[in-house]
């Protein structure tokens, strides 16, 4: 009969040490980064400037519509209605030039962690803003942010990417480390 001294929860495959020192191969991260960046630029084609319909019946202004229509929180309805909608044009440029650079990062494995973190955001906005419209499926935001989450931890760029291009020409100072 064994001990209890021969046992050890850091020994086990699923003891504390193992899960936190585990490697695994980097290509499955590095082609769900390169598709989650297509994912946002293609995201771009019904949101294209200048009217930011992209030559369909449900463009950017008529999502956030819904968006104050269908509220899963009051106080987000009442900020999309007073300050976003009045200042479309505005926003919808910020919309877009976000989504842009972040497919554009995560596509490229440019800063990557930034892009993940703003991707993250983006998310999460998304979530909160589509929670209660009709038809949406907001797990959809929750598996985006997690992909996210995890481009982040894992600096997905240094592997076949530019960030690690970046770092093999440059000793990583901090700030390189927080966005590659």
């Amino acid at each position: 009969m064994a001990n209890d001294a021969d046992f050890s929860v850091d020994d086990s495959p699923l003891g504390r040490q193992s899960w936190r020192s585990a490697s695994a191969p980097m290509w499955p991260i590095v082609l769900a980064r390169v598709l989650m960046g297509l994912l946002w630029l293609y995201s771009l084609r019904w949101k294209l400037p200048p009217d930011f319909d992209g030559g369909s019946e449900t463009g950017l202004r008529e999502w956030l519509e819904l968006e104050v229509a269908h509220p899963a929180f009051g106080f987000y309805a009442d900020l999309i209605d007073s300050v976003v909608l009045p200042n479309f044009t505005l926003f919808a440029w910020l919309v877009f030039f976000a989504e842009l650079v972040v497919g554009f990062l995560l596509l490229t494995g440019t800063f990557t962690r930034l892009a993940a973190f703003l991707g993250g955001l983006m998310s999460f906005n998304l979530l909160v803003g589509l929670l209660e419209v009709p038809g949406e499926w907001p797990w959809a935001y929750v598996m985006m942010m997690m992909w996210h989450g995890t481009f982040l931890v894992a600096a997905a760029g240094r592997v076949a990417g530019v960030d690690g291009l970046i770092r093999s020409k440059r000793r990583p100072s901090r700030i390189l480390d927080l966005v590659t």
